[in-house]
């Protein structure tokens, strides 16, 4: 039985009821169940004879819920409390299993959280008719009288608040997701509830910790995939949690991530057939699952990684390449413009070909000027491409996926070193298996590829100024990869997405915005919050008008309802309540300057401390600060609303006592900028003590923010506590390792710890890492002067190149180049006899090439670095270059225009005239050039003459009686006896 088990669970955790077996050992309801949960008959579900009698219409169940409707002194938390317990004995006391006991429970939490999930983000609206027959205990709760849903309303949001962030006001029927994650918490054994608010005052961590047990999945226990599929679940419903707050709340996204660890998916697979479609696409779906988590925390490097882990598993092939084509309905000629091709797998694509998708209809541009799609031609233009670097574009097939050791390993997986999104510069650099695609005709692909690229752009978005053209055209081009596939068979909610995504794009291209804003619109009354009601965009097709009597009628529990592919892939998107795609609407709105629009918007969703907000950016702190007080009074706990009222007045107190009511992190953070730098109105100076002590509590209460990290471990570089500021960076890199200025402070820190070998580490990753690292010559000095300190010559000399080109392009003067760095650098090179019978090394051959060519070509009036010149080119035994080198420094000094006023600079220019005077006298003679009877320099002793003779002209006037210049004289009486 525990192998079909396994089966049954692999098909929740997809949603994929055509996985489900027909027949097996196991008991033929939970076989129907598990079909009916999946395809959306959810009525049907709940009228089961466990679920039913044990539960829905319990009648422990029913007696409790009435008590909590009549006595308001009755708890929600209490409520629960009792719930879970009268469940939890009802259903022990059926005859079975502990395993199959255990599934019952689990799928209540589920169906409690799809029903709470349909309603608020995919649509359609359930067509309950709330009476107790139908849907039993929930009837009574959901269909209270008005004051009894009020405070049902608000007790559920309250204990869905953490960290001072509250859901939105609005959300329909919280209480359905109160009780999933209820459930779920109690199936785990959390020594702590998330939902308990006397938990507020624990640290994150701690928060975390106590919240789940890692160790409940043991690879040794036969069943430990229902523990895995636990974990999974409710992880998702975290994510749903996550999704109802208006900002990242690091228990959730770090809590999320421990529950979807690679033993959660370890669990599940099955290792008796590791190469089986199923254990493919769990896999696949357990990254894209992590990926789209950690977009939800901002955690870019955990997102990278996930998604590159999904497409080795996928095997999609995708570049991003420049094409010509037509854009325009009267356009006669091509231009360029980029493309996404892309590919899936044969066997990914034939494991999805029985999946309905009952996507929505296009939104057609209508556009009197613009195509609808653009009509491609060639490939490979590399016209927009040429900002971009080249890369190797090696795409894999199907690949053999090794489930042994994956719960400890995941050293068969790809390294991070590829990016979101591999280009093309040419067509020659298309890879072959893309090479033979149509551009106006691209295949189909699986739909957990099109997730994978709608997470790739939402990935690419999120880490980009929203000002980058090129990024905007490359974004639009994977969303029309999408849209513009044949055939119907993208998932409803990937292809929406896709819609809302194209809209937002275009609202930022000055061509198209007016047309991006109308369609946001068309988007929002069609999915919004009213889409209900105004809905009218997409055509309804006969299974959409058919889904209240096939809900209602209990039809065959073979058939996905629309509701359940509308979920399908829903966990693996960045979730997007209804709310707030009315929610973005109005932000670009108020990015256009359409205040007024936005208002209307805000004021719908009775959204007020965003209303205030939106006054506070115009200017109208009135208007602000009597909006936040609304907000206030509607919630006084609002945590987020006390920080804002403090940001819009500056005031600490109402920082602090966003503190206090709910341990709301930004509160914080605005604390220690308040005391980083104070205003001038304040009376207060710099306190960086104060700064540091509130950016600790702030990072107390959320762990998981680089920029906090990033302020956190400046600070403490400026106070002079450089193990507060390792410790900060060290974070800093742990959340995201492609910040060259995080490991670079890093290093900054390590060098004042005395901790070389470490610092260089860092160097050597900040160095490496993202494109700042180009234009940092700041960084490159450390890297340098590190090196030195450490003895890494070949680095050192590497680095002064990068340096000296750095430097070349921003400031164009001789400082860049450090001369005892560069006397070492020398030095080393000509400490070993040069033997042109043999090859150079490579420290040889660049070293050369640094001090002989580069250098001469930044710096051209410094007498000490000609002497440096000359000694490596008579190393090379080329002395007639040497001695063009002492020429070049005697005229760098004598050149100078303080000859005559500045004795330091008279005591350089006779020095070098000295050596000038030795150099002709020992390198004339001497073999030349061309190596065929010619010298040197053949009249170097009348070179030699005149230079002394010159230099005493010009500093007779002023130096005449100095000892310089009495060695002149001598010099040159020397001279004029040779």
């Amino acid at each position: 039985m525990g192998n079909e088990l396994k089966k049954l669970y692999a098909s929740l955790i997809l949603q994929n009821g055509a996985l489900v077996p027909d027949k097996s050992e196991i008991n033929q309801e939970i076989i129907d169940q598990c079909k009916a949960l999946i395809n959306g008959h959810y009525i049907t579900f709940m009228k089961t004879s466990v679920i039913s009698k044990c539960i829905i219409h319990n009648e422990d169940v029913k007696r409790i819920t009435e008590a909590f409707i009549s006595d308001s002194s009755v708890s929600l938390q209490s409520y629960l409390e009792q719930l879970v317990f009268v469940v939890e004995n009802n259903i022990n006391e059926i005859y079975l299993s502990g395993e199959i006991k255990k599934t019952y429970i689990l799928l209540f939490a589920m169906l409690v959280l799809q029903c709470f999930i349909v309603p608020n983000f995919s649509g359609p609206n359930l067509p309950f008719e709330n009476t107790y027959d139908e849907t039993g205990f929930f009837s009574l709760l959901l269909t209270g009288n008005e004051e009894f849903n009020r405070r049902l309303q608000s007790e559920s949001l309250s204990l869905l608040t953490i960290s001072g962030l509250s859901p939105y006001n609005l959300t329909k029927s919280p209480i359905l997701l109160v009780l999933a994650l209820k459930f779920f918490e109690k199936l785990q054994g959390a020594k702590i509830s998330l939902l308990d608010s006397s938990n507020v005052k624990l640290k994150s961590d701690a928060l975390v910790e106590n919240s789940f047990d890692s160790e409940s999945i043991k690879k040794d226990d036969p069943h430990s995939f229902i523990s895995g599929a636990l974990c999974w679940w409710r992880a998702r419903a975290l994510q749903v949690q996550q999704s109802l707050l208006l900002d990242v709340s690091s228990e959730l996204t770090s809590l999320s991530l421990l529950l979807l660890s690679n033993k959660t998916v370890d669990s599940l697979v099955d290792h008796s057939t590791p190469n089986s479609d199923t254990n493919q696409s769990l896999l696949i779906e357990y990254y894209l699952e992590r990926a789209s988590i950690s977009i939800a925390g901002e955690l870019e490097s955990q997102t990278l990684d996930a998604i590159l882990n999904a497409n080795k598993v996928s095997g999609l092939s995708l570049i991003l390449t420049g094409c010509k084509a037509k854009m325009t309905k009267y356009q006669q000629k091509s231009t360029a413009t980029l493309t996404v091709l892309a590919k899936s797998h044969d066997a990914l694509l034939r494991s999805e070909q029985n999946e309905q998708s009952f996507n929505p209809q296009d939104v057609k541009l209508n556009d009197d000027l613009f195509l609808e799609m653009p009509q491609y031609d060639s490939l490979g233009d590399s016209e927009l491409l040429n900002q971009n670097e080249s890369e190797d574009n090696e795409f894999i097939k199907r690949i053999k996926l090794d489930f042994v050791n994956m719960a400890s390993s995941e050293a068969s997986l790809p390294s991070t070193k590829d990016k979101l999104l591999p280009t093309a510069i040419k067509e020659s650099d298309v890879p072959e298996q893309l090479s033979n695609i149509d551009c106006n005709k691209q295949p189909r692909l699986a739909n957990l590829d099109y997730v994978q690229l709608i997470l790739r752009m939402q990935a690419i978005l999120n880490n980009t100024p929203s000002d980058n053209a090129l990024v905007n055209e490359e974004l639009i081009a994977i969303i029309q990869r999408i849209l513009f596939t044949t055939g119907n068979t993208v998932n409803w909610l990937v292809f929406s997405r896709a819609l809302w995504y194209r809209s937002l794009l275009e609202t930022a291209r000055p061509r198209t915005v007016e047309r991006g804003i109308l369609q946001l619109y068309s988007l929002v009354e069609e999915l919004g919050v009213t889409g209900d009601k105004t809905a009218r965009l997409f055509p309804k097709t006969e299974d959409e008008i058919k889904f209240s009597d096939e809900f209602k009628n209990f039809t065959s529990i073979e058939k996905p309802l629309i509701n359940s592919i509308r979920l399908r892939y829903v966990y693996l998107i960045p979730l997007m309540p209804k709310w707030s795609m009315d929610s973005k609407l109005a932000e670009k709105l108020v990015e256009l300057g359409a205040f007024k629009s936005a208002l209307e918007i805000y004021e719908r969703l009775e959204k007020w401390t965003d209303v205030a907000l939106c006054y506070a950016s115009t200017g109208d702190k009135a208007r602000s600060i009597e909006y936040i007080k609304k907000a206030l009074d509607d919630d006084p706990n609002d945590a987020r609303s006390w920080s804002v009222l403090g940001d819009i007045e500056s005031n600490p107190e109402y920082w602090i006592k966003a503190w206090e009511v709910g341990r709301y992190a930004n509160s914080k953070r605005s604390l220690a900028k308040y005391y980083y730098n104070p205003p001038k109105d304040s009376g207060l100076t710099k306190d960086l003590q104060k700064a540091i002590d509130n950016m600790f509590e702030c990072l107390t209460a959320n762990p998981i923010n680089f920029d906090n990290w990033f302020f956190y471990g400046c600070m403490g570089l400026e106070i002079g506590n450089y193990e507060l500021a390792a410790e900060a960076f060290t974070r800093c890199v742990s959340l995201d390792d492609t910040n060259s200025y995080s490991w670079s402070n890093l290093a900054s820190a390590l060098i004042q710890l005395d901790k070389l070998s470490e610092a260089f580490t860092a160097l050597q990753k900040s160095v490496n890492s993202g494109d700042s690292a180009k234009k940092a010559w700041k960084i490159w000095e450390n890297y340098m002067l590190v090196a030195v300190k450490l003895g890494k010559w070949d680095d050192v000399l590497y680095s002064s190149i990068i340096l000296l080109n750095r430097k070349k392009e921003l400031e164009h003067d001789d400082s860049s180049i450090d001369l005892p760095v560069l006397e070492k650098l020398a030095e080393l090179l000509i400490s070993e006899p040069f033997d042109s019978s043999r090859r150079e090394t490579y420290y040889q051959k660049t070293c050369t090439q640094f001090i002989c060519e580069m250098v001469p070509s930044v710096v051209l009036h410094d007498a000490r670095i000609w002497r440096i010149v000359a000694k490596v080119d008579l190393w090379r035994n080329k002395p007639w270059l040497a001695l063009e080198d002492y020429e070049k420094a005697y005229r760098a000094v004598t050149n100078n225009p303080d000859l005559n006023t500045d004795e330091s600079i008279w005591k350089n220019a006779a020095e070098a005239c000295t050596e000038l005077v030795s150099a002709y006298e020992n390198f004339g003679e001497l073999e030349g050039r061309h190596g065929a009877g010619d010298v040197v320099c053949k009249d170097w002793k009348f070179k030699a003459k005149s230079t002394v003779r010159s230099l005493l002209s010009k500093g007779k006037s002023t130096w005449e009686y100095t000892d310089d210049y009495e060695k002149l004289q001598e010099l040159k009486a020397e001279i004029m006896n040779l």
